[in-house]
């Protein structure tokens, strides 16, 4: 699914690209040529239509760019606003003045502009869907369901100086799951549980990831208990042992030291 998923984002990603700069080309184009008709600058449109976003520059041309309508002379062809009764050019009588206006179709470049943004439009949505679709189903396999004994919480308090891509995590009846595509070297996740047998609880860890390496640090009031390496780890789930830990408040902190495609849960028995 999380494969099917990385290959519909691609193509939409691609699609969309081309999309919108076709809606830019096409959107400058009409404004350029529209605007000449109506005694507008053209170039300012097409420079407001590429800096500041075709969108914007359609609306604000909308509004108060399309003021005055010119047609060519009868005379000499050069364009004058539909409102003079004579040319400005050689002076003769404007032989349309007083008449409607006459209906122009839509422009073929409008209509272009209009379907390639539609395109990007629809390609957004969908590469937000693809995209989470593969959030939702990344590495799946390695998370658990149940209830744990004593159950894992999220930390009151987490700090990262670092970035993540897809990075998801719940507390789903006490156990933590994890999924994590990609991050920088240092991000880390954060939970905690309160601890009341520690010679007879387990801390079990469950773990996939490429490369490494994937650590669980877990420490208490402050000072680091045991650091364990589950991109290692030779079988899964991985074991832990709490005897070392007293009763009370334990802190969990997985840190990821370069592994991809993480997915696990972490719970306590």
């Amino acid at each position: 699914m999380a494969t099917a998923s990385l290959l519909i984002f691609i193509p939409l990603f691609f699609i969309c690209l081309a999309a919108s700069l076709a809606f830019v080309v096409l959107m400058a184009i009409w404004l350029y040529k529209d605007s000449r008709l109506h005694g507008q600058d053209p170039v300012l449109w097409v420079l407001i239509c590429i800096f500041a976003s075709p969108i914007i520059a359609l609306i604000l041309y909308l509004a108060f760019g399309r003021k005055q309508t010119l047609l060519p002379c009868q005379s000499c062809q050069a364009p004058i606003p539909h409102t003079a009764q004579y040319c400005e050019h050689c002076g003769a009588a404007n032989e349309q003045y007083g008449q409607p206006l006459p209906h122009r179709k839509m422009n073929g470049f409008l209509k272009g502009a209009i379907a390639t943004g539609a395109v990007s439009l629809l390609s957004v949505v969908f590469m937000f869907v693809a995209l989470f679709a593969f959030a939702m189903s990344a590495g799946g396999g390695s998370q658990v369901t149940g209830s744990a004994s004593v159950p894992i919480h999220g930390a009151s308090v987490t700090v990262n100086s670092g970035w993540a891509l897809v990075s998801i995590e719940n507390h789903d009846n006490g156990v933590w799951n994890f999924t994590l595509n990609k991050s920088s070297n240092g991000y880390h996740l954060d939970s905690a549980f309160t601890l009341d047998d520690p010679s007879t609880r387990t801390l079990m860890a469950s773990a996939e990831c490429t490369g490494g390496p994937l650590l669980l640090n877990i420490s208490q009031d402050g000072q680091l208990v045991e650091s364990i390496d589950l991109s290692r780890a030779e079988s899964q789930p991985v074991a832990i042992p709490l005897d070392g830990c007293t009763a009370g408040t334990v802190s969990l902190q997985l840190v990821n030291e370069g592994a991809t495609n993480i997915s696990g849960s972490i719970w306590v028995e």
